[in-house]
């Protein structure tokens, strides 16, 4: 099975802990390309509420196993099938 497939099959987007961890990763996804972000994107991964390890060596398919899960997150938003947290003015 590979690493996205593992991702996507316990994602649920009416979980609000895997709903708010997305939503870290989308902001850290916004800092990745800048020189003063220092984060390591492994833990970050890794810092996942599924238990789920992503190695070194598949780092390279973080952005894909992000942008999947923010499909299916998206997908069940507009089925109203979603955790949506409350935006704070």
């Amino acid at each position: 099975m590979s690493i996205t497939s593992k991702f996507i099959r316990v994602f649920d987007p009416k979980n609000v802990e895997h709903v708010l961890w997305l939503g870290v990763m989308c902001e850290q996804a916004e800092k990745w390309g800048s020189l003063d972000n220092r984060m390591n994107l492994v833990e970050e991964v890794n810092s996942n509420p599924f238990g789920i390890k992503l190695d070194v060596r598949d780092a390279l398919d973080w952005p894909h196993i992000h942008f999947v899960l923010c499909a299916a997150y998206a997908k069940a938003v507009l089925r109203k099938e979603a955790f949506v947290p409350l935006r704070s003015s």
